[in-house]
């Protein structure tokens, strides 16, 4: 008996999808990352522009930059390692943006592009989702 007969026999295209949702996970990973030191550096004041000054935002937007600061970077850790939390943070963090951007965008402004990357790295996350799971249960 050899390693062969042993080891599954897994579909090259289910091996494809898996390999680019990981990818595709890991570059997410990266931007979440750059959004959390964002918010970071806003926190800490790096921004020398007033309107960047975390002291100077109102309260909905102190609690709006101190929740992403947190979030952002344990969905990027999360998404980064591949296990399970990571996606459900990066889901959280993705539609709380959506949400404060569209449905409260009286308090903090309409950001069509920010719904709209949002909006997508979802849909091509199901996408990839769904796809993985149609070739994994494919007789």
């Amino acid at each position: 008996m050899t390693m062969e007969d042993i080891r599954p026999h897994i579909d090259p295209s289910l091996l494809r999808v898996r390999t680019a949702r990981d990818i595709y996970l890991r570059g997410i990973s990266l931007v979440f990352l750059l959004l959390g030191l964002m918010q970071w550096a806003i926190i800490l004041g790096v921004f020398p522009n007033s309107d960047w000054r975390f002291e100077a935002m109102n309260t909905q937007w102190q609690l709006t930059t101190m929740n992403m600061a947190v979030a952002d970077l344990v969905a990027s850790v999360g998404l980064w390692m591949r296990v399970a939390w990571g996606n459900v943070i990066w889901i959280y963090a993705a539609l709380f943006q959506i949400v404060i951007h569209s449905v409260f965008s009286g308090t903090f402004g309409f950001a069509l592009l920010t719904v709209m990357f949002h909006v997508a790295t979802i849909f091509a996350f199901a996408f990839l989702w769904a796809t993985e799971y149609r070739l994994s249960h494919e007789s």
